[in-house]
């Protein structure tokens, strides 16, 4: 009787942390799915899905915290459902011959069960699945990539560069970059052995919020690897790409692999001057306007931009302008890549007075270059990119011509914007639309949709989208659909829905009496 007792008060007390966590889902992007009708029918509806299976509340809780978390970033790219397997969903959860031990994360795309999750139980690696659920699997969460320091933004890049006191290497990547691919692995083991005094780090600089450091670090190809020590750029590594040189570099940087040198601009008749460490200083302050060219013999684009310098030069000096055009080898001459914070090649500077003024990396061509010489300016800083809206966590849901059909078919109500990224009204509309959007989420018979048209035309074209932004009403995707005319802000877009009703009567009674 006793036994029986403490049995009943374990399970009385297991059902409560599951009541406490499914209320801990109360206003999360996470949906609760007992019914295999329901379950179905998300499926036919989204493309994307993934489905915690409870059957052991106890362990599953630490699990269902992160998941809900995870769904809540998610929202608008990929839909997380949650299934008791003890209690409520235990019929659907026979139907599916799903019976775990303690719980299962499945996935499932287009309808179809994909696979098993079989990543880290973490927020950022169910995110990073989700947002690629049939993509490789992100360097930071190899496992043999564990010594690697994986930045995700400036940020963390500055933090590290500030309080490491060990020697660092950043290497700069893509992940469709192929020669990134091939290194990773040896970066990884060249990272292992290393570890106990030096850093090897890695970002990915083909993230739209990264375009900044790309830009402060000239990171002009894949993959570029820079040394610091003590948060100050010392080299620029452009040896083998393999582990044995990478730790030998790293063990002492000082020993680096010398290129052959190229000779063929070195001749007596070259209207370019060629600098090294002995002469630099001394011809910079005794010119007044120098522009230099810092290059690699072996660099594709150096080579491509060598006789467009060479041309310029030459006609500099024909037509007596107040100025020097000068190369330096950066792979021999590294003091002087390093003092001038060379990270890529070509780097082109100009220097004014003995004193370096700025860098002029548009100019690539023997028009361009001679016009800079003849009035030299400061290049304009190129405008702060911005992450694509659709990369955005907003309850607006972004339309492509894959999805907007199953995701208007399915709600009474849907007001889509039609934008454009460039376009000043968009971009003043589209905070207004994206607070409306949150407003109206709990209104599961609404959508506010996005379609962005420099990425789908066609599909802005079906709609006649003449100009950007445009509204369109819809009423299940194809039963009724109208040009919203009305204001902009916020509390336009929320009182159009809340009033959608007597304006769906109105728009078929109208075209009825057509």
């Amino acid at each position: 009787m006793y036994l029986l007792k403490l049995s009943h008060i374990f399970l009385v007390l297991c059902q409560l942390l599951l009541i406490t966590c499914k209320q801990n889902f109360k206003g999360t992007s996470v949906e609760d799915v007992n019914d295999i009708k329901d379950f179905k029918k998300i499926l036919r509806t989204k493309t994307n899905v993934l489905t915690l299976f409870i059957n052991n509340q106890k362990r599953a809780a630490p699990l269902m915290k992160v998941f809900r978390d995870a769904a809540d970033v998610v929202r608008g790219q990929g839909t997380m459902l949650l299934v008791d397997c003890v209690r409520d969903g235990r019929k659907l959860c026979k139907k599916l011959k799903v019976l775990p031990e303690s719980y299962s994360l499945r996935h499932y795309k287009d309808g179809e069960f994909n696979k098993e999750y079989d990543r880290k139980e973490t927020v950022q690696s169910i995110v990073n699945f989700m947002k690629d659920p049939t993509g490789d699997l992100p360097w930071e969460e190899e496992p043999s990539a564990a010594n690697v320091t994986h930045l995700s933004d400036p940020q963390s890049l500055e933090k590290l560069l500030k309080k490491e006191h060990r020697p660092v290497m950043v290497m700069f990547y893509a992940p469709w970059c192929g020669f990134c691919k091939r290194m990773k692995p040896d970066y990884a083991a060249a990272a292992s052995e290393v570890k106990d005094f030096a850093v090897m780090a890695a970002i990915d600089v083909n993230r739209p919020e990264n375009a900044a450091i790309r830009v402060k670090h000239n990171i002009t190809g894949f993959p570029t690897l820079l040394y610091f020590e003590e948060g100050i750029l010392k080299h620029t590594y452009d040896g083998d790409n393999n582990k044995e040189k990478l730790v030998e570099f790293m063990k002492d940087p000082r020993k680096r692999s010398v290129k052959p040198r190229d000779t063929e601009w070195e001749e007596d008749n070259s209207a370019v001057k060629f600098l090294n460490s002995s002469n630099f200083d001394e011809f910079i302050t005794q010119q007044p306007s120098v522009l230099v060219m810092f290059y690699a013999p072996w660099c594709g684009h150096c080579r491509k931009l060598k006789p467009e310098y060479e041309k310029a030069a030459a006609k500099v000096k024909e037509l007596k302008l107040t100025g020097v055009m000068a190369a330096v080898d950066a792979t021999v001459e590294t003091d002087l890549a390093s003092k001038y914070q060379v990270t890529g090649y070509p780097s082109v500077k100009y220097f004014k007075n003995g004193e370096f003024a700025y860098d002029v990396p548009g100019a690539r061509d023997a028009d361009r270059l001679i016009d800079f010489m003849k009035n030299p300016k400061k290049p304009r800083s190129p405008p702060p990119q911005e992450a694509p809206w659709s990369e955005e966590t907003t309850e607006v849901v972004h339309l492509t011509t894959d999805n907007i059909k199953a995701e208007l078919r399915k709600k009474r109500h849907g007001l889509v914007m039609f934008y454009a990224p460039w376009c000043g009204h968009c971009k003043n509309a589209k905070p207004e639309f994206t607070a409306a959007a949150e407003e109206l989420r709990d209104n599961t018979r609404v959508i506010l949709g996005a379609v962005d048209c420099s990425e789908h035309s066609t599909l802005c074209k079906l709609f006649d989208v003449k100009g950007y932004p445009t509204f369109k009403y819809f009423h299940y995707y194809n039963k009724a659909t109208s040009d919203f005319n009305n204001g902009r802000t916020k509390s336009d877009f929320v009182k159009f829905i809340n009033n959608a009703d007597m304006a769906v009567k109105k728009l078929i009674q109208s075209k009825d009496e057509l």
